[in-house]
């Protein structure tokens, strides 16, 4: 069965169904290394991903799911355990060093990416031509967010073993973040073709939200969930991911849904917590949106969640309280770059949203938005460029790079209403208000710092209302996000949901 290419789906042709079996026969068990190295590609790819799935912009990326075999510190001491025995067997490094990306993952702690380094180079070192050491190496690299070399280890892995899914998962997640879109249509597609799996699906997902088809990114997330395997909090992720499509959607009912049954299945899980905090905050209930990020932010402190804390603090009138939280996001950020971690880009965001706070100096933040360009032409690298010049009061020169922001017609709220912003700066009244009008017909919510600044440019250009056919809204606000059996049902036993690979 071939799964149509993302350039062709469409909302109303949520794709074919898939069987577990694979049509080329390939065997549907992998080994216990491929299991761990693909339970973590799809977690450093979400957290590489220009924002797919990430809360508030935080492209450092949410927590892997536990290692294959246990939870990751446990098999962390396991392995060092056995190198003890075996120093120099290859396979146990590359082992290591994964479970060392997976506690980076798990803890935010960048300190593991340098551990990760040290065993994977020894590993290459041993076994040069090992194919899953390259797939691991890949993996590290989209951690630090170096994706050219990223890049370079996925394609060496794919040569080496085309049979690897996981080298074309590297592949296609590096080539996102280098604004190489057709390219990774193209990799998306083989990986598809391969193997329908969870990571391949979840890749599809991506690339029909990048390309403006929200609607099919959902029914191949819910494919992705379907294809079921891994723990438990493989499931909350992927359930999580949904939750975060339908809220980008402004479906809070559906969002609301996915979140509770992500925590249904793992209890306490971070990221469904911050989706539950995000709903709270877009139904103006920020007092209930505080008190759930506040402990998430404790157990996890990820950028994007302790940034968006302070948000919902300034948005409650505590300016003290949100002012230390946006100083622990350029603590945390200090504290990734220290350890190899390229943070230009998400730093870039965050200061640009900040840039007119009392003491912010917007010149910073245009220069790490240049920079981040220059490093990853991405859709979302061009809008923090627009964003981060408007701040700084130069809205001519930010016009150019809004526009670049949404040339692939992605619906993403903040995009569109970044450009709108920017054209009424420059007295461009009728594309401002056709550009805000599809804002806030994406998403009326937007983010709690950006709301408030969208009506009250709403109240200016007097936008037309959305128009949304009532049974088009009635379909997306079903917890399938489609309407359709055919997008609801798997085919797959026990119709398990599981993961997937992200703004």
């Amino acid at each position: 069965m071939t799964f149509q290419s993302p350039l062709q789906r469409t909302a109303a042709d949520p794709g074919p169904r898939y069987e577990p079996r694979d049509p080329r026969g390939f065997p549907t068990s992998p080994r216990p290394l491929g299991v761990l190295v693909a339970v973590l590609a799809v977690a450093l790819a979400a957290g590489a991903l220009g924002g797919r799935f990430l809360v508030a912009g935080d492209d450092a990326g949410p927590p892997a799911a536990p290692v294959a075999g246990g939870d990751s510190a446990a098999v962390v001491a396991r392995l060092q355990n056995d190198l003890r025995r075996r120093p120099d067997e290859p396979r146990l490094l590359t082992r290591l060093g994964v479970a060392y990306l997976a506690r980076a993952r798990e803890t935010a702690d960048p300190t593991f990416y340098a551990k990760a380094a040290g065993v994977l180079g020894r590993a290459t070192r041993l076994a040069p031509g090992d194919a899953d050491t390259m797939v691991a190496r890949g993996l590290l690299e989209l951690g630090r967010h170096d994706f050219r070399a990223a890049l370079a280890w996925g394609l060496r892995a794919a040569k080496a073993n085309p049979d690897l899914p996981d080298a074309l998962g590297v592949v296609f997640d590096a080539q996102v973040e280098l604004g190489r879109y057709q390219a990774a249509v193209v990799t998306a597609q083989a990986m598809v073709d391969r193997k329908p799996t969870q990571g391949s699906l979840a890749r599809v997902s991506y690339a029909r939200e990048l390309l403006g088809d929200p609607a099919g990114a959902v029914a191949a997330m819910v494919q992705a969930a379907a294809a079921g395997g891994g723990s438990p909090t493989d499931q909350a992720y992927v359930r999580t991911l949904i939750g975060n499509l339908h809220l980008g959607a402004g479906r809070l009912a559906p969002a609301e849904a996915a979140y509770r049954r992500a925590l249904d299945g793992d209890r306490g899980y971070g990221l469904a917590e911050v989706g539950l905090a995000r709903v709270a905050a877009a139904r103006g209930d920020l007092a209930g949106a505080a008190g759930r990020l506040g402990p998430a932010a404790e157990r996890l402190p990820l950028p994007a969640t302790v940034a968006l804390l302070g948000d919902v603090r300034a948005a409650l009138g505590d300016p003290g309280a949100a002012t230390t939280q946006y100083e622990l996001v350029r603590v945390i950020e200090r504290l990734n770059r220290a350890n190899g971690v390229a943070v230009d880009l998400e730093l870039a965001r965050f200061e640009a949203d900040h840039a007119r706070d009392r003491g912010a100096d917007p010149r910073r933040a245009v220069a790490m938005a240049r920079r981040a360009l220059a490093e990853r032409p991405t859709i979302y690298a061009s809008d923090t460029l627009g964003w981060a010049l408007r701040q700084a009061g130069r809205p001519h020169q930010a016009l150019p790079h809004a526009r670049a922001a949404v040339r692939l017609g992605a619906r993403d709220a903040l995009l569109w209403y970044h450009l709108a912003a920017v054209e009424a700066d420059l007295g461009r009244t009728a594309a401002a208000r056709r550009h805000l009008a599809e804002a806030l017909a994406i998403n009326p919510y937007l983010t709690p710092r950006d709301r408030p600044a969208a009506l009250t440019l709403a109240g200016r250009l007097h936008p037309p209302a959305p128009r949304t056919p009532v049974g088009h809204r009635r379909r997306m606000e079903q917890p399938c996000g489609l309407g359709r059996p055919s997008a609801c049902a798997s085919g797959m036993p026990g119709r398990r949901p599981g993961r997937t690979s992200g703004r």
